[in-house]
C-alpha cells in the first residue's frame, strides 16, 4: 500500500444509509469525501448532499481521484463494484487503499482482494451496528492491510474503529471471538 497523505480523498461506494454515515464520519480527517453519481437513485444523491460528500460523474472517476475507497453496497454487488472499480484503476500509478465493509463472507473478500491485487490494497472490514450518528453505538471492525491507517482516519468520529487482525479475512473468521469483545456480527460474516 502507498503512504495515505496527511487528508486522503475518500471515495464512498456508495452513500446509502451506512455509506453517508460512514462518509460524514470521514469528513473531519479526509481532504474530500467523493462518490460515484452515475446510475444512482434520488434518494441516495439526497443521503449524499445531507452528508455533505461530494459528487462525482462515475465509479472511473472516483477510482482515480480517491487514496481511500470504502465499499459499503449491498453484499450482492460487492464483487461487481470491486470490478468495477479495478477497471477504473487501470493504468494509475499508485495503489489506494480499498476498504471492503460489505457484509459478505471470508472468501468473497478474499476474492475481491484477487480481483484488485495490483491495483489496490484490500482492507476487510464489518460494521457492527446501526449508522452511527453520534459516539457509542457502532463498531467498524478492520483487519488486513492498512487497517491502522483507516482506524486513525475514524478517530474522534461516532464509528469505534477497532483493528482485529493483519490478514483479509480475518474479520469473517473471528465472528466468535468478536462476539465476546463487543457485540455479533449481522449477515453471513
Amino acid at each position: 500500500m502507498d503512504a495515505l497523505p496527511p487528508r486522503p480523498v475518500v471515495g464512498i461506494l456508495h452513500p446509502g444509509v451506512m455509506g453517508a454515515a460512514l462518509g460524514s464520519a470521514l469528513k473531519a480527517r479526509a481532504g474530500a469525501v467523493i462518490w460515484a453519481d452515475a446510475g444512482r437513485t434520488h434518494a441516495t444523491a439526497k443521503r449524499a448532499e445531507l452528508a455533505d460528500l461530494i459528487a462525482v460523474p462515475d465509479v472511473a472517476a472516483l477510482a482515480a481521484r480517491s487514496d481511500v475507497i470504502v465499499a459499503v453496497c449491498p453484499p450482492a454487488a460487492a464483487l461487481q463494484v470491486a470490478a468495477q472499480v479495478a477497471a477504473g484503476l487501470e493504468g494509475r500509478a499508485d495503489r489506494p487503499l480499498y476498504v471492503e465493509a460489505n457484509t459478505i463472507d471470508p472468501g468473497t473478500v478474499r476474492e475481491i482482494a484477487a480481483v484488485l491485487a495490483g491495483r489496490a490494497t484490500v482492507c476487510d472490514a464489518a460494521v457492527h451496528g446501526p449508522p452511527a450518528w453520534e459516539r457509542g453505538s457502532t463498531v467498524l471492525w478492520l483487519a488486513g492491510p492498512g487497517a491502522d491507517a483507516v482506524a486513525g482516519l475514524f478517530g474522534d468520529s461516532p464509528f469505534d474503529a477497532r483493528v482485529r487482525g493483519t490478514a483479509v479475512g480475518d474479520i469473517g473468521t473471528a465472528v466468535g471471538d468478536i462476539g465476546t469483545a463487543g457485540g455479533t456480527l449481522t449477515g453471513p460474516r
